[in-house]
């Protein structure tokens, strides 16, 4: 994660820091933000085998969001497909 982080982002917009990483192999999904009094983070192992990170994964690549970063958004969009061509 840590060499594939260097590609990524940091913060979704000023004021807001948070961010959102994959492990290079897929095994780890972890996404952490600030909320209104805390902070919120999901960490899951497998994200593939889980339908809830799944159903997660795919709404941020369907849905315009300002606090969704274009790059974030097109590296999900591109492991999904990569996902459905591999499991088809």
């Amino acid at each position: 994660m840590g060499r594939g982080a260097a590609s990524a982002f940091l913060g979704v917009h000023a004021g807001h820091p948070g961010f959102a990483m994959m492990a290079l192999d897929t095994s780890v999904y972890v996404h952490a933000s600030t909320g209104e009094t805390g902070v919120d983070v999901l960490a899951v192992r497998h994200p593939d085998r889980s339908e809830n990170v799944l159903r997660h994964l795919e709404w941020i690549t369907l849905h315009d969001s300002p606090y969704v970063h274009r790059e974030f958004k097109q590296r999900i969009a591109a492991w999904l497909a990569d996902r459905r061509r591999i499991t088809a």
